[in-house]
C-alpha cells in the first residue's frame, strides 16, 4: 500500500506541476509610475532579452505616433538636449521597468525621416515589437509622436518564464513506476494469502524448474515438523518456493512473503526518493568552478554590449534609402531647373555647380546638362566608422543611362540634419576604384593631414594643382600618367597656340574646405578635391583685341576686351594616395570640369 500511495502521490504532483499548479508561461514588466511629458521616448538595449530570452515589447499611444530604431550612440545624438523619457532596463525579480525622465528642450523635430534610422514606421494606438537587433552593436528605439507633442509611456515587456516544473516528469514517472510496483506487490500478496488457505492436502504446482529439486535442507523444525514426511496425497510442498534453512516450513508462505514484501517495498520507497532528488543532485553537480577557479559562474554579459565594435555609420539599407532619396530629389531639380528643388539633399559644390549650370541654361548659354545622379547599382561604398559629425560616405554608382560610373560623396553635417551629394565626378577612362563593401570596419575619415601615405592629404591636392597648371612640374613624378592631366595641358597649349596676339596664363586655388579624404582597407586614401581654376588673357601689344567665344561672350556680356578677360572654371577630382613605404604613384580616378563664369575688364 505505501508503495501505491507514494506513486499516487507522486502522480499528482507531476501532473499537477504541469496543469493546475503550473506557473505562467511569460512574465511582464511595466513601468511602475507615470512618467513626465516629453517629445522623445527612448528605450535602450538594456530591455532586448531577460536571462537570455527575447523580450516581446508593447508599446501604447494616443493617437499616431513613430518608432525607429538606430544605434544607442546615434539615438543619444539625435535626443541631444531635448527633454526625454528613457526606460534602460527589465527588474525581472521585481516584474518593474526601471526608466527615468530628463528635462530639456519642450520639442524636437519629426525623426520620422532621419538617415540614422535602419528602420522607421508610424503606428496608430499600439506596437507590438519583438526585439531584434539588425546587426552587431547596441541598438535603441526611439519613439516620438509629432516632435511636439508627448510620446508614449505606456511600455510593457513580455518575456518566458525560466520557472519552470523540472520535477515534473521525474515525478510522473516515478509515481508510474510506484504504482505498477504497488500493485505487483499487492498481487503477490494476494497469491501467498491464497496459498495458505488450501490446507495440506493441496500442493504447489511442479513446473520444469521446481520438478525433482532437492527439499529445504532437514532443520531442528524439519525433523518434528507434520511434513517431515510426505503422505501418500502429498506433493512436494517444499519446493513450491525455495526458503532459507532457518524458515520453518509450516510458516514458509506467511513468514516468506512478509520478508520478501518488507525488502520490496523499502526498495521502491528508495527508487521514489532516488527519482524525487536526483535532478537537484544532477544540476548542483554540474555547478562546478569557473575555469578561472572561482567558484561562482562569471556574470552575464549585459545584452548587446558591444561596445568595444566597430561598426561603419551605415548598414546597406540605410545607404539604399539614402541614395533613392537623393537620385530623385537631383532628377526632379533637374527636370525643373531649379536649385531649390535640390537643397534637402544637395548641398556643397555640387549644389553650386547645378545651381550655375540651370542659370547658364535658363539664359540661353550653351552648356551641357549635368551628368545625372545614379542610385545605382551601388559598385564600391567607403562608409565611414568614424562616429564624429560630420559623416562622409563615398560611393560609386552608375546612372541607367550613363556611360561611365560617377564617384558620389555624401556628407551629413550634424545627427539631425540628412546626408547630402557634395559631390559628383565622372570616372575617367580606364581609372579604376578600389573595392570597398559597406560595412568595412577599416574604412575611415582621413584628415587633411593624415599619416602613413605617400603624402598627406593636403599636400596631395596642393601638388596635383601645381601640375595641372604647369607641365613638367617638379611633383609631376608624384602621379601616375592621366587622360585627365594629359588633356588638361594640351587644351591649354592649344588655347595659347591659337591666340598668339594675347599673354595667356593659368591659375589654379584648391579649395581646402571642399578636400574630403576616407582611409580604404589597404592603407590607402580615397580624396576628392575641388579647384577654381582662372584662365587669363590680355592684349600683347597695347591696343589689341581679346576676342571671346560665344559662350564665354555670353556670360561676360561682352565679345572683345582690349584689356583682360578671364574665364573660372570649376573642377572636381578624385584620387587615390597609395600606402607610404611603397612604388605606386598618386592615381587619378575621376575628374569633370564645368564653365563657372567670365568677365572682362574695362
Amino acid at each position: 500500500m505505501l508503495a501505491i500511495l507514494l506513486g499516487a502521490a507522486a502522480l499528482v504532483t507531476g501532473i499537477g506541476q504541469q496543469t493546475f499548479w503550473a506557473p505562467p508561461a511569460t512574465l511582464t514588466a511595466t513601468v511602475p509610475a507615470p512618467l513626465e511629458d516629453a517629445p522623445v521616448t527612448v528605450i535602450e538595449p538594456g530591455i532586448s532579452a531577460v536571462h537570455g530570452d527575447p523580450v516581446e515589447v508593447t508599446i501604447r499611444g494616443d493617437g499616431e505616433f513613430v518608432a525607429a530604431l538606430g544605434r544607442s550612440a546615434d539615438v543619444d545624438a539625435w535626443v541631444g538636449e531635448a527633454a526625454h523619457n528613457t526606460v534602460s532596463s527589465v527588474d525581472a525579480e521585481n516584474q518593474v521597468l526601471v526608466a527615468e525622465h530628463t528635462d530639456g528642450e519642450a520639442t524636437v523635430p519629426d525623426p520620422g525621416q532621419s538617415d540614422l534610422w535602419v528602420a522607421t514606421e508610424t503606428f496608430e494606438g499600439q506596437l507590438e515589437h519583438q526585439w531584434t537587433e539588425p546587426a552587431d552593436g547596441q541598438w535603441s528605439l526611439l519613439l516620438a509622436a509629432d516632435g511636439t507633442e508627448a510620446a508614449p509611456t505606456d511600455i510593457t515587456v513580455t518575456w518566458p518564464n525560466d520557472a519552470g516544473t523540472p520535477f515534473a516528469v521525474p515525478l510522473v514517472i516515478g509515481g508510474s513506476l510506484l504504482l505498477v510496483l504497488g500493485l505487483v506487490l499487492a498481487a503477490l500478496a494476494a497469491r501467498g494469502g491464497r496459498g495458505r488457505g488450501h490446507g495440506h492436502g493441496t500442493s504447489a504446482p511442479v513446473g520444469p524448474e521446481t520438478a525433482g529439486a532437492p527439499t529445504a535442507a532437514a532443520g531442528p523444525h524439519n525433523a518434528a515438523g507434520p511434513h517431515s514426511a510426505a503422505g501418500p496425497n502429498d506433493g512436494p510442498a517444499t519446493q513450491a518456493a525455495p526458503v532459507s534453512a532457518s524458515t520453518p516450513h509450516g510458516r514458509r508462505g506467511e513468514s516468506g512473503g512478509a520478508s520478501g514484501a518488507t525488502v520490496l517495498r523499502g526498495a521502491a520507497v528508495a527508487v521514489a526518493a532516488a527519482l524525487i532528488l536526483s535532478p537537484a543532485l544532477s544540476a548542483s553537480a554540474s555547478t562546478g568552478p569557473s575555469p578561472s577557479g572561482s567558484a561562482e559562474p562569471a556574470p552575464a554579459a549585459e545584452p548587446g554590449d558591444r561596445s568595444s565594435d566597430v561598426h561603419a555609420v551605415l548598414l546597406d539599407v540605410q545607404l539604399e534609402g539614402i541614395l533613392d532619396s537623393i537620385a530623385e530629389t537631383v532628377a526632379d531639380g533637374d527636370a525643373a531647373k531649379d536649385a531649390k528643388k535640390l537643397q534637402s539633399r544637395v548641398g556643397g559644390r555640387a549644389l553650386e555647380l547645378r545651381e550655375t549650370n540651370y542659370g547658364q541654361r535658363a539664359d540661353g548659354i550653351k552648356v551641357a546638362a549635368p551628368a545625372a545622379v545614379g542610385a545605382g547599382p551601388v559598385l564600391s561604398a567607403a562608409v565611414t566608422t568614424t562616429t564624429d559629425w560630420p559623416r562622409t560616405v563615398t560611393v560609386v554608382t552608375k546612372a541607367e543611362k550613363a556611360t561611365v560610373p560617377q564617384v558620389l560623396v555624401l556628407k551629413q553635417q550634424s545627427p539631425r540634419s540628412n546626408y547630402k551629394l557634395v559631390s559628383s565626378v565622372s570616372m575617367l577612362p580606364g581609372s579604376e576604384f578600389p573595392g570597398i563593401a559597406v560595412g568595412d570596419p577599416s574604412v575611415t575619415t582621413a584628415t587633411p593631414h593624415a599619416k602613413g601615405l605617400v603624402t598627406s592629404p593636403a599636400s596631395a591636392a596642393a601638388r596635383l594643382g601645381e601640375v595641372l597648371t604647369k607641365p613638367g612640374s617638379d611633383h609631376s613624378d608624384l602621379f601616375a600618367d592621366s587622360v585627365f592631366i594629359k588633356a588638361t595641358h594640351e587644351g591649354q597649349s592649344e588655347v595659347q597656340k591659337s591666340n598668339k596676339d594675347a599673354d595667356i596664363w593659368y591659375s589654379r586655388r584648391v579649395d581646402d574646405k571642399r578636400t574630403t579624404a576616407m582611409r580604404t582597407p589597404d592603407g590607402g586614401a580615397i580624396v576628392t578635391a575641388y579647384y577654381v581654376s582662372t584662365m587669363s588673357a590680355e592684349p600683347k601689344q597695347k591696343g589689341g583685341t581679346v576676342r571671346l567665344d560665344s559662350v564665354s561672350a555670353k556670360l561676360a556680356g561682352a565679345s572683345t576686351t582690349k584689356e583682360q578677360a578671364s574665364l573660372s572654371y570649376g573642377e572636381s577630382v578624385v584620387f587615390y594616395i597609395p600606402a607610404a613605404g611603397g612604388k605606386d604613384k598618386i592615381r587619378l580616378v575621376a575628374g569633370d570640369v564645368a564653365l563657372l563664369s567670365a568677365k572682362v575688364a574695362g
